[in-house]
C-alpha cells in the first residue's frame, strides 16, 4: 500500500496540473462540446443505420430470415421498401452522411464562446467559410444500380457538390475551418474593426452589424485560400488535409498502443475525479471518427473489406463494459466477492447504469477516486482489453470488424452484436473481455475486505 501511495501521490503532483490545464484549452473543450452538441444527431443516425442494416433490409442481419418466410416476404417487405427503409435512408443522409457541416458550426459556436465573443455570427460564418473552400464542380461516380439506368457511370458539371465534402475524408478539413475562421473572426473583432450601431437599436441587429466587418474578411481569406488549392495547387484543400494530415493520423490510430495510450490518460484523470474520457475525446473522435465512417462506407455502400480494425466505438464496445474503466466488472466481482455489506448495496444501486455504461455511481461512490486499491485495475483492465480485442480483430482475424455506430448507451456484448452487423465472433470475444475484467477486479474486490478500508486507503493519499 505504500507504494501505491507513493505513486498516487507523484501522479496528484506531476501529472493532475497538466490535465488541469489540458482539460481547459479552448480549442480542445471547443471540440468536446462540438461534439456532444451534435449527438442527439449522431444517435439517430446511428439508430436508423442500425434498424435499416440489422432489421429492415433483406439482406440485414435479421432481414435475410425473415424474408424466408412468406407472408413477410410478400407483405412486410414490400412496406419496408417503399416507406420505410427510404424514410430512415433520408434520415440517415440528413445526419451522419452530411455530419461534418454541422460540426464546424457547433466547433465554432463553442471557441467563439470560450473567448467570449458571438458564437451563432461565428457559427455561421465558419459554416459558409467551408462551404467557400469546395469546388464549384464535381465529378460524382454514380451508384451501379443508377449508372446502369442512366448508362453512364459518373456526371460532372457546375453547381455538384460531392457528398465526400461532407462525409469522414473531410473531418480534419472541417475542424480546421471551424477554428481558423473563429480565430480570425476573434482577432478583428479584437482589433476593434466592426460597425457600431447606437444604443437605441435592438441588440440582434447590433450584432448582426457587428458581424459584418469581421465575416467578410473571414470569406476573402477562405475564397482566396480556395482559388490558391483550386487553381494553382490543382488539388481541393480538402484533398490535400486528407493526404498530408487525416490519413497519416488514421493509420497512426491504428496502431493499439496509440489507442491504449489516450486510455490510460483517460483513466489516470478518472482517478483523480475528473472526466478522463471528455478531456481525450476530442482525440478519439478526430482520430478515430473517420476510420468509423470509412467502414461504414466500405460495408454498405461500396460493399468492400472494412479498412479500419480500430473504430471510435472499439474502445466502448471491448473496453469500456459498464463504462469508463469496465465497472461492470467490479460489480459483478463485488457480488461474487466482497464481505463488505455497502460494497453490496453500492453494487445494487449501480448494477442498472451500469449496464447502459454509465458508471459515475461506481466512480464516486464506491469510490475509485483517489482509490489505491482500485487505481491498478482501474487503469489496467481497459488497455488490456482493448489489446486482446485488436489481436483477435486484426493480426488474428477472429472477431467481424465494427461498422455499426451503436449508441454508447448500448448494453455490453450486446454492443458488439450489434455494432459489428451479427458478428457472432465479435460478441464472444466482447463476452471474453468482460470475463477478463470480473477476474482482474476480483482480487482487488477481495483485497478490499481486509482490515485496511478503503476510506482509510484514500485518507493515506490525500496526505
Amino acid at each position: 500500500m505504500g507504494l501505491l501511495d507513493k505513486f498516487a501521490a507523484w501522479l496528484e503532483k506531476h501529472f493532475l496540473p497538466i490535465a488541469s490545464v489540458i482539460g481547459r484549452q479552448k480549442h480542445l473543450a471547443a471540440m468536446r462540446d462540438g461534439f456532444i452538441a451534435i449527438l442527439p444527431m449522431t444517435m439517430m443516425g446511428a439508430i436508423v443505420t442500425l434498424f435499416n442494416n440489422v432489421l429492415f433490409r433483406p439482406d440485414s442481419l435479421i432481414g435475410k430470415e425473415l424474408i424466408k418466410m412468406g407472408w413477410y416476404k410478400d407483405s412486410i417487405q414490400p412496406v419496408l421498401d417503399k416507406y420505410i427503409i427510404p424514410v430512415m435512408g433520408q434520415i440517415w443522409w440528413g445526419t451522419l452522411a452530411l455530419g461534418v457541416i454541422f460540426s464546424v458550426f457547433t466547433i465554432s459556436y463553442n471557441l467563439a464562446k470560450n473567448y467570449g465573443v458571438d458564437g451563432l455570427s461565428a457559427g455561421v460564418i465558419a459554416t459558409v467559410s467551408y462551404l467557400t473552400l469546395l469546388p464549384q464542380t464535381a465529378k460524382i461516380t454514380l451508384a451501379p444500380e443508377l449508372a446502369q439506368k442512366a448508362g453512364v457511370e459518373f456526371v460532372e458539371g457546375w453547381g455538384l457538390l460531392s457528398w465526400t465534402s461532407f462525409n469522414s475524408s473531410a473531418v480534419f478539413t472541417g475542424l480546421i475551418a471551424a477554428m481558423l475562421a473563429t480565430e480570425i473572426y476573434r482577432l478583428v473583432i479584437k482589433k476593434g474593426w466592426i460597425i457600431k450601431m447606437p444604443e437605441q437599436v435592438p441588440p440582434a441587429v447590433s450584432k448582426a452589424f457587428s458581424a459584418v466587418i469581421p465575416g467578410a474578411i473571414v470569406m476573402l481569406v477562405f475564397g482566396i485560400i480556395s482559388v490558391i488549392f483550386l487553381n494553382f495547387v490543382n488539388i481541393p484543400l480538402k484533398d490535400a488535409i486528407e493526404k498530408a494530415i487525416q490519413a497519416p493520423l488514421v493509420n497512426l490510430g491504428q496502431s493499439p498502443f496509440t489507442l491504449i495510450l489516450l486510455i490510460i490518460i483517460s483513466q489516470v484523470l478518472w482517478f483523480f475525479g475528473l472526466h478522463g474520457l471528455n478531456i481525450v475525446d476530442p482525440i478519439l473522435n478526430t482520430m478515430y471518427g473517420p476510420a468509423a465512417t470509412a467502414n461504414f462506407e466500405a460495408a454498405t455502400i461500396h460493399h468492400t473489406a472494412l479498412p479500419n480494425v480500430i473504430t471510435r466505438n472499439f474502445l466502448d464496445v471491448y473496453g469500456m463494459h459498464g463504462g469508463s474503466g469496465a465497472t461492470l466488472g467490479l460489480i459483478i466481482a463485488i457480488y461474487l466477492f466482497s464481505k463488505r455489506q455497502e460494497h453490496k448495496e453500492l453494487a445494487k444501486l449501480a448494477t442498472a447504469p451500469g449496464i447502459f455504461q454509465i458508471n459515475e455511481p461506481v466512480i464516486y461512490g464506491l469510490p475509485i477516486v483517489l482509490n489505491p486499491i482500485m487505481f491498478v485495475p482501474f487503469v489496467i483492465v481497459p488497455p488490456l482489453t482493448i489489446f486482446i480485442a485488436w489481436l483477435f480483430t486484426g493480426p488474428i482475424p477472429f472477431a467481424g470488424r465494427i461498422y455499426l455506430a451503436v449508441p454508447w448507451t448500448t448494453p455490453p456484448v450486446i454492443s458488439a452484436f450489434l455494432a459489428t452487423g451479427g458478428s457472432i465472433t465479435a460478441t464472444i470475444l466482447a463476452a471474453a473481455t468482460l470475463l477478463l475484467s470480473i477476474v482482474i477486479y476480483a482480487p482487488f474486490v477481495i483485497v478490499s475486505n481486509k482490515d485496511v478500508t478503503i476510506e482509510e486507503a484514500g485518507q493515506n493519499v490525500s496526505r
